[in-house]
């Protein structure tokens, strides 16, 4: 293995000093773990998500829950199946188990537990680091893994994100091992974790196999001899379960079919602007200056496996880029997958930037990388703090009152915060929010045509019993046809200033 190759000259008081590395990681995690921690109950950054999620939960948790109202369970069953499929619910179902222990229903449950996988991704971050790098290094690694901003965000909010991003590293982590001495055990390991983590959440697959491929290269460095026998173990093991289910639900069920129109906009590569977007994201989730101290550090890599390794996992985040134009564009947490990239290369500039400054004075050079870290970890804090509370939904009390106007119809259609998913969770009711119309020519695919209010409500798959608005501004802004249709054709049941509901439509079909 690499790590007792490692030469004498790089070694730190962390690998002479076990109790220092020791402290130095017991200090980080006990960091990282209570800035999660902190306010657990405030609202998160990705609202729509998490309550998506949270009403999947909730029906977990009331389906044969013989202590809810028969009503209740009934609609949120039918509020979980109104909402699109993602992936395979895992987490929501082992979020609903936790309810059940506990004996209730709180979002905040959820957040503990993806913190908690978070938390385990940073163990292997540090394991990946520490079998290529110095331990001194993987410390660096670990800590940038642990505290950048979107890092905590994510790791705060109820979507799968911090799974994958665990079984991802516990992956990689395989990956290096069996190409270090060439295990089979290890690259079965691989293959199985792999085979889990594109199931749960595919989002890091070109990363994993460039990742694979880049490996095989590093010991010939002939391309030709990749596809071997060891590749197609892995890739059988890591495609198969995925290929099943979404295999399945995208050519044969249908289900989602819808995931690839929306996800893929090839026309969006064309756009200089898209581009400029994307990076424009990819810096403000990896932070400008880590991002570019990581393209210095690539260079001060001492072992070309590392390299290897990291430009694998960057040619496979461009190639993810290419298939999933209009989430890289817009949802920042996309970019989630650069994190081990620049750490690994973070590590190896921080530690020859501290010792290059204490170098002449005798000092212990390991106390300017400490407090750099330190300083870090507060300032990812700082912001991530003072962006809580900032998100506007309904209050809950709100929520609820306008579904017991409503009788908890599941055939309801809102305008309302976030798709309406707080609302909905809230209110428990269910329906369908009311779509955006295309103003932005940059997203219109070509041909593409606005529908009328008749047609989208024919699209809606339900005849809607109330309207529902809470989200005025959206609703004066971007839907006058809307209020135009609902003024003509439907009777006003309740109107305060927090909320608007229309009910009794005369429907008319638009085909």
């Amino acid at each position: 293995m690499f790590t007792a190759e490692k030469s004498k000259q790089h070694t730190s008081l962390l690998e002479q000093q076990p109790r220092w590395l020791t402290l130095s990681l017991f200090v980080l995690f006990l960091l990282a773990t209570l800035i999660r921690l902190d306010e657990i109950r405030a609202p998160g950054h990705l609202l729509d998500r998490e309550y998506t999620s949270a009403i999947f939960a909730r029906a977990y948790y009331f389906t044969n829950n013989d202590n809810v109202e028969t009503w209740r369970r009934d609609i949120a069953v039918t509020a979980k199946d109104q909402q699109p499929v993602l992936e395979p619910p895992v987490l929501e179902y082992l979020v609903s188990l936790i309810y059940r222990v506990m004996g209730r229903e709180d979002i905040s449950f959820s957040r503990y537990l993806t913190s908690a996988f978070w938390l385990i991704g940073g163990v292997f971050m540090f394991l990946i680091a520490g079998e290529l790098l110095s331990s001194a290094e993987a410390v660096v690694a670990t800590a940038y893994y642990l505290f950048v901003p979107m890092g905590i965000i994510i790791s705060r909010s109820f979507q799968p994100d911090s799974l994958m991003m665990m079984l991802f590293l516990i992956s990689l982590y395989a990956l290096v091992l069996y190409f270090e001495g060439s295990s089979t055990k290890w690259l079965i390991t691989a293959g199985i974790f792999t085979g889990i983590t594109l199931l749960l959440r595919p989002l890091v697959i070109f990363a994993i196999f460039c990742a694979f491929l880049a490996l095989s290269m590093h010991p010939n460095k002939n391309w030709k001899k990749i596809i071997d026998r060891p590749l197609i173990v892995f890739s059988v093991l890591s495609l198969l379960p995925s290929m099943l289910y979404y295999g399945y639900g995208i050519l044969f069920a249908g289900f989602m079919r819808w995931k690839v129109v929306t996800s893929f906009m090839p026309f969006l590569l064309t756009k200089k602007d898209f581009w400029l977007g994307w990076f424009d994201v990819a810096v403000d989730v990896a932070k400008f200056t880590p991002l570019l101290l990581a393209i210095i550090g690539f260079f001060l890599l001492r072992n070309n496996k590392v390299q290897y390794l990291v430009l694998g996992l960057a040619v496979g985040f461009v190639l993810f880029t290419l298939a999933f134009t209009y989430h890289i564009h817009t949802h920042p947490y996309y970019h989630i997958q650069l994190f081990p990239i620049v750490g690994l290369c973070l590590g190896a500039i921080t530690v020859s930037l501290a010792k290059s400054v204490v170098q002449s004075s005798g000092r212990i050079w390991w106390l300017p990388m400490a407090a750099t870290i330190l300083l870090a970890s507060y300032f990812g804090y700082r912001e991530v703090r003072d962006s809580r509370y900032q998100s506007h939904l309904e209050d809950p009390a709100v929520a609820w009152e306008i579904g017991e106007l409503i009788h908890h119809s599941p055939r309801t259609v809102y305008v309302a915060y976030y798709y309406g998913l707080p609302l909905e969770y809230y209110g428990e009711f269910g329906g369908a929010p009311w779509p955006v119309g295309i103003e932005d020519d940059f997203y219109r695919r070509p041909g593409e045509k606005e529908l009328s209010v008749t047609q989208r409500i024919d699209a809606l798959g339900f005849a809607p019993e109330y309207f529902v608005v809470t989200q005025f501004s959206l609703y004066n802004r971007k839907h006058q046809d809307l209020k135009a249709y609902l003024e003509e054709n439907c009777v006003p049941l309740m109107q305060k200033e927090q909320y608007l509901i229309y009910s009794s439509c005369k429907m008319t079909s638009g085909k």
